[in-house]
């Protein structure tokens, strides 16, 4: 098995023809074809379907497909750091800590875009709650961090890169007696029902959305919060993006507090620390989200 025959075989299924893809590895596709059967002959497998218009992987072939594609990232992974030690440089991971409930699907984008730009930098990915996120900079356990306006202050450079709805839920079931015939629902009527707070303790003091008096349970994750929600448990403040199908199939609904700040929206930053020097791969992303940010904020 050769390099230059792994490519072939990716370019074919990538590009969905054998001509596309001699022309998008610049080959003849007389090679191209050959390269694939040779793979073919070595181990005895039928890797594509030629009987149709447009050549289809086999069962076999999606499996091989795979590791293919895992394999040759390892080796552009290797060749880019032969380049930079070449060079007198040797590549650090990039340590990213990112607020757990800022993995909206713009932010996860960004994070799949970079690594397919740029598959020679390593990620090391943590996620924290709250102020969490900035200790993280503070302790150097990460380069760069997103999440909110936690903690932020003059140490602090950040930049938005997005934003988060949130949004007070409760179990369907609930709702009618905690509203009592009222549109909203009073403070009082929640006190012997528990709040769902997520916390890496639960001495934890860093809440802003908290009721003064009642029930609070501290949990360690978002699927923890929003389980015992649905289960009639208790009620919380959830990002709208992870109660999306259990608001729409009816396992919770919106829920409206007096004098309680029940529906908002806030900004996500990255952050970095302000006397940090970067590392080269931690600028690369700096630059790169704020390059794939450009075009959401002049629109």
């Amino acid at each position: 098995m050769k390099l230059d025959q792994l490519r072939a075989f990716i370019a074919v299924v990538e590009s969905g023809s054998f001509r596309a893809a001699a022309e998008a590895i610049h080959k003849t596709q007389p090679s191209v074809s050959a390269a694939v059967k040779a793979l073919e002959e070595q181990y005895g497998i039928v890797l594509l379907d030629r009987d149709s218009y447009r050549p289809t992987l086999t069962a076999q072939g999606n499996a091989f497909f795979k590791q293919s594609k895992k394999l040759l990232l390892q080796v552009n992974q290797l060749e880019h750091l032969g380049h930079h030690l070449a060079q007198g440089e040797e590549l650090q991971p990039l340590r990213l800590c990112i607020s757990q409930m800022s993995l909206t699907e713009p932010i996860v984008r960004i994070l799949k875009d970079f690594e397919e730009a740029h598959p020679n930098i390593a990620l090391e990915l943590t996620t924290d709650h709250l102020n969490g996120v900035q200790e993280h900079l503070i302790k150097d356990k990460s380069d760069i961090a997103i999440g909110p306006s936690y903690g932020l202050d003059d140490r602090h450079v950040f930049v938005e890169v997005g934003k988060l709805e949130m949004t007070c839920v409760v179990h369907p079931e609930l709702l009618p007696e905690l509203q009592a015939g009222a549109q909203k629902v009073k403070q009082q009527a929640l006190y012997s029902l528990p709040q769902i707070l997520v916390s890496r303790t639960a001495e934890d003091q860093e809440h802003r959305f908290v009721l003064p008096t009642g029930k609070r349970w501290h949990v360690n994750d978002f699927q923890a919060k929003k389980t015992l929600v649905q289960a009639g448990m208790g009620w919380a403040r959830m990002p709208n993006y992870m109660i999306k199908d259990s608001l729409e199939e009816g396992r919770l609904v919106r829920m409206d507090v007096e004098n309680f700040s029940s529906h908002s929206q806030f900004p996500l930053f990255m952050i970095r620390l302000r006397n940090q020097t970067l590392s080269h791969e931690a600028n690369v992303f700096w630059r790169f989200v704020k390059a794939a940010l450009k075009p959401s904020l002049e629109s």
